[in-house]
């Protein structure tokens, strides 16, 4: 049986199952940067877990954003959000029969201009920022100076916006970062930020 064939009798059966194992979630498709929660579209039910075969037998392992999202697939996009609660998700890949990829988020962030532009680029968009190490010694010269973190950020692509190193991030912990580089992919962003101590 041709793959497209099978798709629609998957996508209902994810969209059962969904119904019995998961909770309400609000559905956004994010349409201004800097109001990325204005567009709901819905609500639905869902459930992530660690594993696509959804055996729920172990918790999202501490460092890893990546779940799999049981849900009804049908009109979903890449890019977008979920929010259960306090807790947001966004869809990060796709592919027929599969369920889809999603970030768990672990935070809200801004974006603004790279200094001397610090203009507001996006306001309050959910995103995941895991620490990845320690970053460069700036050679600061004060006795005791630790390097500054290294963290890891994924966050949804935004329409009319392009995520550009040296650009400043501000968490919804007022944590400052600068972005050290970027990769661009149809999935979403993904940037190494280093946090301003100072």
């Amino acid at each position: 049986m041709p793959m497209r064939n099978l798709q629609q009798p998957v996508e209902t059966g994810f969209a059962k199952a969904a119904r019995r194992l998961g909770s309400r979630a609000d559905h956004y498709r994010i349409l201004d940067p800097l109001l990325p929660l204005g567009n709901k579209i819905g609500t639905t039910h869902i459930c992530f877990d660690a594993e696509a075969g959804f055996q729920m037998h172990r918790p999202r392992m501490w460092g890893n954003p990546m779940a799999y999202a049981l849900c009804d697939a049908r009109g979903l996009c890449i890019g977008d959000l979920f929010r259960q609660g306090k807790v947001f998700h966004f869809v990060s890949a796709m592919e027929a029969c599969r369920p889809p990829l999603c970030v768990a988020c672990s935070a809200q962030i801004s974006v603004s201009g790279m200094r001397g532009a610090p203009r507001l680029l996006v306001d309050g968009c959910p995103a995941s920022l895991v620490l990845a190490g320690k970053g460069e010694d700036r050679h600061s010269g004060m006795p005791g100076a630790v390097r500054a973190g290294s963290y890891m950020m994924h966050m949804p692509v935004l329409p009319g916006f392009c995520l550009m190193p040296y650009m400043q991030v501000t968490d919804d912990h007022a944590f400052r970062y600068l972005v050290e580089s970027v990769e661009l992919s149809a999935h979403g962003i993904r940037a190494l930020l280093s946090l301003q101590q100072v």
